[in-house]
């Protein structure tokens, strides 16, 4: 509560100050002193930041590295004793058999780096953390200054308006001797520490400078004998089995993986897969009109054939082009009379789909739309793959056509494109 009404007596004179109605008092001495340690508050901080981060950084590239070499070995382990794996793959022979050797010599380079990282741990982590928290005491030291700097400047300014008053009423005397005892009030503060800081912020500069300089070499040499002991256990394991003398990597690599790439593509398990659903209206479609639905004669007890369009339709997927022994003859559109005129007649509507006959309480009879229906005429029932029909009524032959009804529409539809549950 006390911090926030200093605060907020603080607040006129901060304002008064910026837009240049207030005296402000300034320090270049210190100045100079607090742009240096701020340069210095941070790179400690940035110091401990990259520390950390090297840290878990190889942490995470030697746990990877076992990881990596454990899925190698699962990958070039034969299944049982069903093949050689070396005989049959030749240009992999020394691959298979050193990716064991490689696996062990992963976790034994993970289990000798994790003393050096402890090392960086204490060694260096700790260390530019305890900096980073000097810093900020310090920084904190430099606010209250700041501060301070403030409530001088802000009874400074009241005691010279009070002071260059030419009229002066019993007001102004009263007021006058209590803001003089609050300017060297706020002096005094101001003053120690400012001068404890322009005293003691050199030393610090000093000892900064003193402990980063070991700090770096200290860290230097950890870094280099990581680096030693990867490069080492990891050239150990390539020597005689690897041309290490090439050094264009992205040729070796596009030499060894020669076609595959190729060959992956061409494989049918890497596209995308068909539904069932499709697989069989292809093989039926390529097959013949054995098993497509039967559209040329009327089926009894529905009333009606499909439409002559429809039926066109499907004997010319069935056959591949016309059908070959018979034509269906659509109704003229028109008839002509001996004048010149012509008088068009619209074909009869079909007749409507029978109504289903009362069920008194018979299980309903469902089945599975397998290939896609559009209706080609009027009391045709359209659906689509995987749509659940309700039977109204059904033959024993699937190639006829049956009636059925799905959301709320009764309809015809032929048997075979549909699989009963």
């Amino acid at each position: 509560m006390k911090g926030i009404q200093k605060a907020l007596s603080r607040t006129p004179h901060n304002i008064t100050s910026r837009i240049g109605m207030s005296k402000k008092s300034t320090d270049p001495e210190y100045n100079d002193y607090e742009r240096k340690f701020a340069a210095i508050e941070a790179a400690s901080e940035k110091m401990l930041k990259d520390s950390v981060v090297f840290r878990d950084s190889v942490s995470s590239l030697l746990v990877s590295g076992s990881s990596f070499g454990g899925s190698l070995a699962t990958l070039f382990s034969p299944l049982g004793a069903e093949y050689n794996l070396a005989a049959k793959f030749p240009q992999a022979e020394k691959t298979v058999q050193n990716i064991t050797v490689y696996q062990t010599l992963m976790e034994e380079m993970r289990e000798t780096l994790t003393p050096e990282l402890e090392l960086i741990d204490s060694r260096i982590v700790q260390p530019c953390k305890e900096l980073n928290d000097i810093c900020k005491k310090i920084r904190k030291s430099c606010t209250k200054r700041d501060h301070k700097l403030i409530d001088f400047d802000r009874h400074n300014n009241s005691l010279n308006k009070l002071r260059e008053k030419k009229e002066k009423s019993l007001k102004d005397e009263k007021n006058l001797f209590t803001v003089e005892q609050d300017f060297e009030l706020a002096a005094g503060e101001y003053e120690h520490h400012n001068n404890l800081l322009k005293t003691e912020l050199p030393t610090f500069l000093q000892m900064a400078t003193r402990f980063i300089d070991p700090l770096f070499h200290s860290f230097y040499y950890m870094q280099l004998n990581v680096y030693y002991i990867m490069l080492e256990k990891v050239q150990s394991f390539a020597d005689g089995k690897y041309d290490l003398e090439r050094k264009d990597i992205e040729n070796i690599y596009l030499e060894q993986r020669g076609d595959a790439a190729e060959q992956l593509d061409e494989l049918q398990i890497t596209k995308r897969v068909v539904s069932t659903a499709k697989m069989l209206q292809t093989h039926r479609q390529s097959s013949g009109s054995s098993h497509s639905p039967s559209i040329t004669s009327k089926t009894s007890g529905l009333g009606r054939a499909p439409s002559a369009s429809y039926a066109s339709k499907k004997e010319t997927e069935a056959y591949g082009a016309a059908p070959p022994s018979r034509t269906l003859a659509a109704p003229p559109p028109y008839t002509s009379t001996a004048s010149t005129d012509s008088i068009k007649k619209k074909a009869p509507p079909p007749p409507p789909p029978l109504k289903p006959k009362p069920s008194y309480g018979t299980p309903k009879v469902y089945c599975t739309a397998i290939f896609d229906f559009e209706a080609q005429a009027e009391g045709d029932l359209g659906f689509r793959a995987g749509d659940r029909i309700e039977i109204i009524e059904r033959t024993e032959n699937p190639d006829d056509w049956w009636t059925g009804k799905l959301n709320g529409v009764t309809g015809i539809f032929p048997g075979t494109y549909t699989q009963a549950d």
